[in-house]
């Protein structure tokens, strides 16, 4: 009987993939090219990378006017200080179609739309292009589509260190693995962020397989070392991925104390065989390339600086709606695509509600004696804090309160979210709240895709 419920959770499991692959592709295909938050400049940096095999150069351009107007501006490489590791993937799929169809890969960013400024509701797309017809976009670009849906694949193994999670968390029957990985699969934003090209989505993939490998070292002592040398690489690869990965490091030397939190002789050498290979691998880039040296030096000098109005109650407070509502859940385009804020806060005010369960059931949990599944909701907690604050603390410096930076704890965001729902619901409970929940998503996804982005663009 156990064996027939696991495999048909599986085959809910594979479905759940299925979906997404299809959603994530409709996206890749529908979004007009350059029609995605900073794809340009992540573009360019793709290119630069592919071409030169180096980071790229810091551009001479700089930011004279509001997006809409500056061109120059635009069409450069402004992303030019991020690490190089998150554009790897973009970029072997890039060089491979240099050297067999280069004529499927765009040179050159096109002009804006002059109409985008006026009016960005009823001239949705930022950028001019020869045909608005579904396929027709691509004709002379086809290249960025093959890039957009390959990055997307990535998405697969969030949700699938998602669900293992849940599962963990639920080991009687499981479901829990699978609320929390439908309910990121079917996330509209994190579809549409993983179908265009950037470096978020490996800085993703990488931070959620940290906290798959940081919860099995609290499952399976056997394995810490091993474990251990495994995540220490991971924070290599993300610290060279993406800076908001910063957020995630933390998280990691928690889960080294929680093994043994008594004994420091005994998770010293889990928190040793972490911080070391992460070390060497970043200082290895750092010294190799003279351009991720100043790129990480313009970061400091020029993003992290606090602005003298950000320390206000009401620039704090502006930060939320757009941060944990409209660009978390369901904004596209160049922000200016927008699903009506209802979905969002539904959403929204559901994870708050299973947060809030999961938060007392741990307060009645505490004394227990079987604490290990305590430490992984403390880990999942941990993170959500830590990228929250990081975020805050970023906005500060730079007005960006985009919802996707929190995305390299959306399994943690997932998870926490459900499992106090199931400390408390009868079987047939959980059951319902599975289907609610990933009927909801799905509706929520679908309809933004259906009936918003796709009216905006093809008119």
């Amino acid at each position: 009987m156990r064996f027939g419920a696991d495999k048909y959770r599986q085959w809910v499991f594979i479905l759940i993939c299925a979906i997404y692959l299809a959603l994530a592709f409709a996206y890749a295909i529908l979004v007009p090219p350059w029609e995605a938050p900073d794809e340009p400049a992540h573009y360019l940096y793709v290119m630069q990378l592919a071409e030169r095999a180096r980071p790229p150069l810091e551009p001479a351009v700089r930011q004279r006017d509001s997006f809409c107007r500056d061109y120059p501006y635009l069409s450069s490489n402004y992303e030019w200080f991020q690490p190089a590791l998150g554009y790897l993937p973009a970029a072997v799929i890039y060089k491979t179609l240099d050297i067999l169809a280069p004529g499927s890969l765009p040179r050159w960013i096109p002009p804006l739309n002059p109409q985008f400024c006026s009016d960005a509701s009823t001239h949705p797309n930022l950028f001019t292009h020869p045909s608005l017809k579904v396929f027709e976009v691509w004709k002379n670009g086809w290249g960025l589509l093959v890039i957009r849906i390959y990055l997307s694949l990535l998405g697969l193994v969030v949700i699938y260190a998602t669900y293992r999670i849940g599962c963990i968390c639920d080991k009687n029957e499981g479901w829990l693995g699978i609320v929390a990985a439908g309910w990121v699969a079917f996330l509209p934003q994190f579809t549409f962020v993983n179908a265009n090209a950037r470096s978020d989505t490996l800085t993703n993939a990488i931070a959620a397989l940290v906290f798959l490998l940081a919860i099995l070292m609290q499952t399976s002592p056997a394995r810490i070392n091993k474990l251990a040398l495994g995540i220490g690489v991971l924070l290599g690869l993300g610290l060279l991925s993406k800076y908001t990965f910063v957020y995630i490091v933390p998280v990691a030397l928690l889960a080294a104390m929680l093994t043994n939190p008594r004994a420091s002789r005994v998770w010293l050498k889990p928190a040793t065989l972490m911080v070391l290979p992460a070390l060497v691998l970043v200082a290895t880039y750092y010294l190799t390339f003279n351009e991720a040296r100043v790129a990480l030096t313009y970061t400091f000098d020029s993003m992290l600086q606090v602005k003298p109005n950000a320390l206000t109650w009401d620039y704090v407070t502006k930060i939320f709606q757009p941060l944990f509502v409209d660009f978390f859940f369901a904004r596209f385009g160049w922000a200016n695509i927008a699903v009506p804020a209802t979905w969002s806060r539904v959403a929204l005010g559901g994870w708050i509600i299973g947060a809030m369960i999961s938060l007392t059931q741990v307060w009645r949990q505490r004394k227990q004696p079987e604490t290990t599944i305590l430490k992984i909701i403390a880990l999942l907690s941990v993170g959500i804090f830590l990228a929250v604050t990081g975020v805050y603390r970023f906005n500060l410096s730079q007005f960006q309160p985009q919802g996707r930076f929190l995305f390299p704890v959306i399994v943690a965001w997932a998870v926490f979210g459900f499992w106090g729902w199931w400390q408390v619901l009868s079987a047939r409970g959980k059951k319902i709240v599975t289907i609610a929940a990933l009927g909801f998503m799905l509706a929520f996804n679908l309809y933004a895709l259906l009936f918003v982005l796709v009216p905006a663009y093809y008119k």
